[in-house]
């Protein structure tokens, strides 16, 4: 089964899952393939990844607002920017700005 038809929703009216410093809200889903699109609401200052990230997916993600720090490269990322990343790659950690926080929208992609 594909992902869902949906036409332009509210984010908000989307579930999502609180964890410390994170807000969740996946967007849609394919259950055969685990494909996914998920909203990430990253709290000011919330860090994670520690000591690094790594996955068994496909990863893109663009930064809709507010800025992260990728420990690992030493260098800020910010709103309007974009990364896609191969099953395995090492990255992170990272930290949201202390102020703003950051957003992003990331697709999970498994095969």
């Amino acid at each position: 089964m594909p992902k869902p038809t949906i036409e332009f929703t509210p984010t908000s009216s989307f579930p999502g899952s609180q964890s410390p410093g994170l807000l969740t809200q996946p967007l849609s889903s394919d259950p055969d393939t685990g494909d996914k699109t998920v909203l990430l609401t990253h709290e000011p200052g919330s860090a994670w990844g520690d000591p690094v990230c790594q996955h068994e997916y496909w990863e893109e993600v663009y930064i809709i607002s507010g800025r992260i720090y990728d420990k690992g490269l030493e260098k800020w990322f910010g709103a309007g920017e974009y990364c896609c990343r191969p099953p395995g790659m090492r990255h992170g950690p990272f930290e949201a700005d202390g102020e703003e926080g950051c957003k992003e929208i990331c697709w999970l992609r498994f095969k």
